[in-house]
């Protein structure tokens, strides 16, 4: 089957599941070998602007974010900047609270680092901010040792691994995906952790399912905790601006954050110049 064909069948399918309803709109591509292969879009990306999807609209991708996120961190172990065994204590004390002072970068990136769940009470407006969800994490207690168990982290993993690298190297999780994946890949205005001001109008916006919503899940269950019914997403959620913004100022905290230490893989460190504020996306961690 050629290229073609392979386009032309991709796009049959997408076309008909716009038509039949199921669908608003959808975008798909396919790379082989370092070769865009399929490139095929249908439907609407805002229907209450008759905007249609095209190959550059941006759509609200959830939880793959974390995929991408842990990409940035081995890249930043494969430089030298973080090491897999560094401890989150090291380099943000504060964390070491109720015996979490044995949680690494490993542990966080593993999903085994006990520490799966906000507050039950967090709300959406609390998700935004940054310092109070690491300020929060910092104090709950961990759900079990490290390494011994693992739980998805699917509220609370963008906020320990992005202040681990924060804290670690002086930059936000955000700077470095540019620095080391979206840039150097062509790729800079494409994948964002929070969309730029600038690139708003390029987003497909989130449309709520139709029929009832599936049912929540039981009342004290795993899912349920570090699910709070809060921030538990919908169309709303991920259409939301943060500020009417997506962009802030990352600044530099006063005394230790000032002085951010790189670890070496060989376990040693290295000074760093304090950080300068710098305009960064903030990330809207899911």
């Amino acid at each position: 089957m050629s290229a073609g064909d392979v386009q032309a069948r991709v796009q049959a399918i997408i076309d008909h599941r716009v038509a039949s309803g199921d669908e608003v709109g959808v975008q798909v591509a396919l790379v082989e070998h370092g070769q865009v292969v399929v490139d095929a879009v249908s439907g609407s990306a805002d229907p209450s602007q008759s905007k249609a999807v095209g190959s550059d609209t941006l759509f609200w991708a959830a939880s793959t974010a974390k995929g991408v996120a842990s990409a940035v961190a081995h890249v930043l172990v494969e430089r030298g900047e973080l090491a897999y065994d560094l401890r989150a204590v090291e380099v943000w004390p504060e964390f070491g609270a109720h015996g979490k002072d044995r949680i690494t970068l490993r542990h966080v990136l593993l999903h085994t680092a006990g520490v799966p769940a906000p507050p039950y009470d967090t709300t959406v407006e609390q998700l935004c901010n940054w310092e109070h969800m690491c300020t929060v994490l910092a104090e709950v207690e961990p759900w079990w040792e490290p390494g011994t168990r693992f739980g998805y982290h699917a509220k609370t993993f963008g906020f320990l691994l992005g202040e681990i690298v924060r804290r670690a190297t002086g930059r936000t999780l955000s700077w470095w995906l540019r620095e080391v994946v979206t840039v150097p890949l062509g790729i800079r205005d494409e994948v964002h952790f929070g969309v730029p001001e600038e690139l708003v109008d390029r987003m497909a916006r989130q449309q709520p399912p139709i029929g009832p919503p599936p049912p929540p899940p039981e009342p004290g269950s795993p899912i349920d905790r570090a699910l709070p019914p809060g921030i538990r997403p919908d169309a709303d959620y991920a259409n939301r601006r943060v500020g009417g913004l997506r962009r802030h100022r990352h600044r530099c905290r006063r005394g230790r954050d000032a002085q951010p230490v790189r670890h070496r893989p060989d376990g040693g460190e290295r000074d760093r110049p304090p950080c300068r504020r710098r305009l960064s996306v903030r990330m809207f961690t899911t």
